[in-house]
C-alpha cells in the first residue's frame, strides 16, 4: 500500500485504493512499525512524508488526497501526538540508519513545543509514547500530570473523563503506562491502571474481547455498540496491557494481552480470523460479519500488536 508518496489510507479489497489519499496518521503508525523492524527503506518514505506534512509551527498536517494536495483541517492533536510518537521511536529507540536518525530528530525538536498545547486525552497519550522514550523529563511530566488530573474527577464508576467511549479506548492508558515505568511515578501507574480495568470491564463479555463498535459507540448510561468493531482497538489492548503487564508483573494482564490478540484471529463476535495468511488485516466487523477490505490503519495495529506481543514473549 506504499507508494513513493506515502501510504495510501484505505483499500477496496487487498487493492490499494489511492482515491482515499494519505494521512499522516497512518504514516506516522508506519514509521513505527519500520523502525521497529529495521525496515529502513520504508521509513524513509514515511518519514519524508512526516517531513512534507510539517509546518513551520511544527503541526502536522494528516489529510492528503489522491492528487498529493493537502485537503483543509482543524489541526490534529491526535495526529500530531501519534507524528511525535514515530520521532520519538526513530531516535531514541531504534537502530535506523544515523541519517534517518538527524532527519527524525529536526522534526522532532520542532513538534515538542506544540504538546503545551494539548488538551484531548487521545493527543497526550499518543505524545506521551514519544516522550517516555526522550531524556527530557520536563514535557513528559506537564503532559503526565495534566492528563491524570482530567482523571482525577471523574466518578469511580465512570472512570472516564468523556461521556462516550469511541476509539483506540486503551492507547489512553498505555502512554501513561509508558511514562509510569520510564519515570517511576507510582501515581501515573495507578491512573492507568484503574482506567485499563475499566476498560477491560467494558470489553470483555464471557471471556471473549467485544469491542466499543464506530456505529454509535458506548454512550454513558446506554448500551454499548457490538457493529463496527474495530482492529485499532484490538491492537491498543494488546500494546496497553503489555505495558501493563511488564510494570505490574500481574499475568492477569499478559492473558489480556492474548485474549486481545485472538480477536484477530477469530476469538471474535463473528468467529472469523480478520488477519490472512498473507499478513494483512481486514479493517474490522459489522452486522455482516468481517470487512473485506483491508486498510492502512487496520493492519498496522495488527503489526504493532505482534510487536508488543513478541517483546514479551522474549522476555518471558
Amino acid at each position: 500500500m506504499t507508494d513513493d508518496f506515502g501510504l495510501i489510507q484505505f483499500g477496496r479489497g487487498k487493492v490499494p485504493d489511492r482515491a482515499s489519499g494519505y494521512t499522516a496518521d497512518d504514516n506516522a503508525r508506519a514509521l513505527v512499525v519500520s523502525a521497529r523492524f529495521g525496515v529502513d527503506d520504508l521509513a524513509d518514505v514515511y518519514l519524508r512524508f512526516l517531513e512534507r506534512s510539517q509546518r513551520e509551527n511544527g503541526w502536522f498536517h494528516n489529510l492528503w488526497d489522491e492528487q498529493l494536495i493537502p485537503i483543509p483541517e482543524i489541526p490534529s492533536e491526535d495526529c500530531q501526538g501519534r507524528c511525535l510518537w514515530a520521532l520519538a521511536e526513530v531516535v531514541y529507540a531504534s537502530n535506523m540508519p544515523l541519517e534517518l536518525k538527524r532527519r527524525a530528530k529536526r522534526l522532532l525538536i520542532k513538534t515538542l513545543p506544540t504538546v503545551y498545547e494539548f488538551s484531548s486525552i487521545r493527543g497526550k497519550a499518543n505524545a506521551l509514547l514519544g516522550l517516555a522514550k526522550q531524556p527530557n523529563p520536563r514535557p513528559t511530566t506537564l503532559l503526565a500530570e495534566a492528563l491524570v488530573a482530567q482523571f482525577s474527577v471523574t466518578e469511580s464508576a465512570w472512570p472516564w473523563p468523556e461521556s462516550i467511549l469511541t476509539y483506540e479506548l486503551a492507547r489512553v492508558p498505555h502512554g501513561l503506562l509508558e511514562c509510569a515505568r520510564r519515570f517511576n511515578c507510582a501515581t501515573w501507574l495507578e491512573t492507568a491502571l484503574c482506567v485499563l480495568d475499566f476498560l477491560i470491564q467494558i470489553l470483555v463479555e464471557d471471556d471473549m474481547l467485544v469491542l466499543v463498535g464506530n456505529r454509535g459507540w458506548y454512550v454513558k448510561g446506554q448500551q454499548k455498540s457490538r457493529f463496527g468493531q474495530q482492529p485499532v482497538d484490538a491492537g491498543a489492548l494488546v500494546e496497553a496491557c503489555v505495558a501493563a503487564y511488564r510494570i505490574s508483573m500481574n499475568p492477569s494482564y499478559l492473558r489480556m494481552a492474548e485474549l486481545a490478540l485472538g480477536w484477530f484471529h477469530g476469538r471474535n463476535t463473528a468467529g472469523v480470523s480478520l488477519v490472512d495468511p498473507d499478513g494483512t488485516c481486514r479493517d474490522g466487523i459489522d452486522e455482516h460479519g468481517v470487512s473485506e477490505n483491508c486498510g492502512a490503519e487496520s493492519c498496522l495495529a495488527y503489526l504493532l500488536a505482534c510487536s508488543a506481543w513478541c517483546e514479551v514473549s522474549e522476555c518471558g
